[in-house]
């Protein structure tokens, strides 16, 4: 009977060291979390898994993930790809969906800089190295995550959309009133030079003569109005 009893214990030990070890690993397992500096592409303090809440009433305010990459410069690029891809969704909403809206923005001096964007928000590395056959891996995962707020760069784009629209409806106007105009006027034209017995060849070229030079002098108008 005595003999039972270091025996039971020596099970017990053995049972705990193997639950405590599982749960040491595991514990050592879990994703670690850092604050990240997006310009010098450092990890900061080490913090909790961060609870990343969409503001409510805010529609431009987007959780941005990148994909796993195995180094921090990296998973620095795919985190501004995701970036300017949130900023495309937010032109394509502002411009309705205009095939050129970002040049056309871009022409009227909108800077998209997805670093510039991003790193106003808190960006948060999480890092996670692998446990194989017991052993930490080599080869860490990284991961960066952060709520971008793009209300400040809709507004901005919103304002500088009206002014492209204003030109591109001032284009339009000036396009239908040189139309009336120039039918009016080759209408009139007309009526005189055969009130006065002109040669049809000659009626012919004045009113070439005059197309051409109506739809020169509309193209010029319209570019220049196009780059205001």
């Amino acid at each position: 009977m005595n003999h039972k009893i270091p025996l039971i214990t020596t099970l017990l030990l053995l049972v705990c060291s193997t639950l405590f070890g599982q749960s040491t690993t595991s514990t050592k397992n879990e994703p670690e979390f850092f604050r990240f500096n997006l310009e010098n592409q450092q990890k900061g303090v080490s913090v909790k898994q961060p609870e990343l809440v969409l503001p409510n009433g805010n529609p431009y305010a987007m959780r941005i993930e990148s994909e796993l990459a195995v180094d921090i410069p990296a998973v620095t690029e795919k985190f501004l790809l995701e970036v300017d891809v949130a900023i495309n969704k937010v032109i394509d909403k502002v411009t309705s969906g205009h095939l050129e809206g970002r040049v056309l923005l871009q022409q009227k001096g909108l800077e998209i800089d997805p670093l510039e964007v991003a790193k106003s928000s808190d960006v948060f590395l999480q890092q996670h190295t692998p446990i194989l056959e017991g052993q930490a891996s080599e080869i860490s995962n990284y991961h960066l995550i952060a709520v971008v707020d793009l209300k400040p760069l809709q507004s901005q784009m919103q304002q500088l959309w009206k002014e492209v629209m204003l030109g591109e409806r001032l284009i339009q106007y000036i396009m239908i009133a040189s139309i009336v105009l120039i039918i009016l006027f080759l209408f009139r034209g007309n009526q005189v030079m055969r009130h006065r017995d002109t040669n049809r060849a000659i009626r012919i070229v004045v009113n070439i003569s005059i197309l051409a030079a109506t739809v020169i002098a509309l193209g010029v108008i319209a570019t220049m109005l196009h780059w205001v």
